[in-house]
């Protein structure tokens, strides 16, 4: 029997998990033209989103495009991959692809290379010495093959922050913002997992892409919807877990949407009939030991403040870690060190900090931390 519930994936299919207002607002948003900066930690679910409402939204004269910047390492790629996407989401035939690259591509010549079925695969590749002269023609392509088509296109752009890494990002931001604040017929919604720096592309009012659509936070799942959906995912495979277990699951997991996947899994897989305490209590142990290479190496490269700062975290302590009772008791020095500290931790990505509260991001990192660092027992 398959596991009914999955993770490590993009889901759009009846594992999707509620999201019953994001995806409105997207929806909203992707119908009204309305440019959409999706934010939230690794593994909340936005790519899952995007697919889902795209999928929805997707018709005969309205085309969606999705892009992954994960593996884009400059410039010059991301125009390959822009244009070969683009043409391949508006067309459907190999003659059409060529014709739509002659017809809007004047000043730059393109590579078309074709792929072991040529009649669904190609790439368009082109000089960099064109493209420096000429990126204007690319950036506006689907805003020419909406028009000339009678279709709006919707751009779905993941890990859009690893721009960054480019050799001039700050230029490559403000060529992006210069063409596409014009396009009436194309629609951008741009996504990252690294949310900082998310945050500083799209809300510090010095950067290009500042003010430049709706920007969504994505929240984590409801606990009620959570609860919700683990009943229901076990009883579709005849297997029973009461409310009390699976909040105990989402509880665990902190309601973060891959672990709640993952740990209900587990949880699955050591229960023949009825869900016990002692198979959440076994999967838990599971899920921290699979994971426990890279907490290992994790805390291994932390300084000893920082350790200490995490300790604290850890046992409880959310607020006030400058005050002078907290900074003795972890030995975290001066006020002006215990800031340098987090903003280290947040850099790493192993915290983050909402309404002044301070929180591992991870939350099986936090089990791991507990019963490896603090020695306490997992209930």
């Amino acid at each position: 029997m398959n596991t009914p519930f999955l993770f490590g994936k993009t889901v759009s299919t009846d594992l999707f998990t509620n999201r019953t207002e994001e995806k409105k607002r997207l929806k909203d948003n992707f119908i009204n033209k309305i440019n959409t900066i999706l934010i939230s930690p690794r593994r909340w679910g936005k790519s899952s989103l995007v697919k889902k409402v795209a999928e929805d939204v997707r018709s005969r004269t309205t085309k969606v495009v999705m892009l992954d910047m994960m593996s884009v390492r400059n410039e010059e790629e991301f125009y390959s991959i822009l244009t070969t996407e683009t043409i391949k989401a508006t067309s459907n035939k190999l003659e059409e692809w060529i014709s739509l690259s002659k017809q809007f591509l004047k000043h730059i010549t393109p590579k078309i290379s074709l792929g072991t079925d040529p009649a669904e695969d190609f790439s368009i590749i082109f000089e960099w010495k064109d493209l420096n002269k000429n990126y204007k023609e690319l950036l506006n392509l689907p805003e020419k093959i909406a028009i000339e088509k009678k279709i709006s296109i919707i751009i779905c752009i993941d890990e859009f922050q690893n721009l960054e890494s480019f050799k001039d990002p700050a230029l490559f931001q403000k060529r992006l913002r210069a063409e596409w604040q014009h396009h009436q017929h194309v629609t951008y919604c741009l996504y990252g997992s690294k949310q900082h720096m998310m945050m500083e592309l799209f809300e510090k009012q010095s950067m290009p892409f500042y003010k430049f659509g709706d920007v969504m936070y994505l929240p984590k799942i409801k606990r009620a919807d959570w609860i919700k959906f683990i009943e229901t995912q076990f009883a579709s495979t005849n297997k029973n877990i009461s409310a009390e277990l699976a909040n105990s699951i989402a509880e665990k997991a902190q309601d973060h949407s891959y672990y709640v996947q993952q740990l209900s899994h587990l949880v699955w897989l050591h229960t023949d009939r009825r869900v016990a305490a002692e198979n959440i209590l076994k999967a838990t142990i599971e899920i921290t030991e699979q994971n426990a290479l890279l907490y290992t190496r994790d805390t291994e490269d932390l300084s000893s403040p920082q350790l200490n700062f995490l300790k604290a975290v850890a046992s409880g302590v959310h607020t006030n870690l400058s005050s002078k009772a907290i900074m003795q008791e972890y030995d975290l020095g001066t006020s002006a060190n215990v800031l340098k500290i987090k903003k280290a931790l947040i850099k790493k990505e192993l915290i983050d900090e909402t309404s002044g509260n301070v929180y591992f991001l991870d939350p099986i990192y936090l089990l791991w931390f507990r019963i490896n660092i603090l020695r306490q027992k997992l209930q």
